[in-house]
């Protein structure tokens, strides 16, 4: 944990203020909510996941992280895409209560102070 706060604190810009943002290629979509960030990928390669017997909406595309836990596979039926969302540039990093991401060319990660996140990609999702 020592090591993923100290590569944090070693990113030349970090946008705090911000509660919602995109990636430039505004394929990845993020928003805070009461603590928890969602982020949704709104055109992926990747074989989604099963959709559980009871989710009767979209799954597979949207991920959940709150300061603590987990990342979570979402049943939704909406999404956080907005267009006029502020654009979170490659290289650069969002901090948010108790977690980060960062974003490259090669996608999103996000992790928060328990060493758990995500990344997701247009051809990858991984949760830990």
């Amino acid at each position: 944990m020592v090591r993923w706060l100290a590569a944090f604190l070693l990113l030349p810009v970090v946008a705090s203020a911000q509660e919602a943002f995109q990636l430039p290629s505004g394929n990845i979509h993020c928003a805070l909510y009461d603590g928890t960030l969602r982020c949704d990928v709104l055109q992926s390669t990747f074989p989604r996941p099963a959709r559980p017997r009871d989710c009767e909406q979209d799954y597979g595309d949207a991920v959940e992280l709150g300061g603590k836990g987990p990342a979570a596979m979402l049943c939704h039926g909406d999404t956080v895409a907005n267009r006029a969302s502020p654009v979170l540039g490659y290289g650069r990093a969002w901090q948010g209560p108790g977690m980060a991401c960062t974003a490259s060319q090669t996608g999103l990660r996000c992790v928060n102070g328990d060493g758990r996140g995500f990344e997701m990609a247009r051809a990858r999702l991984w949760l830990y």
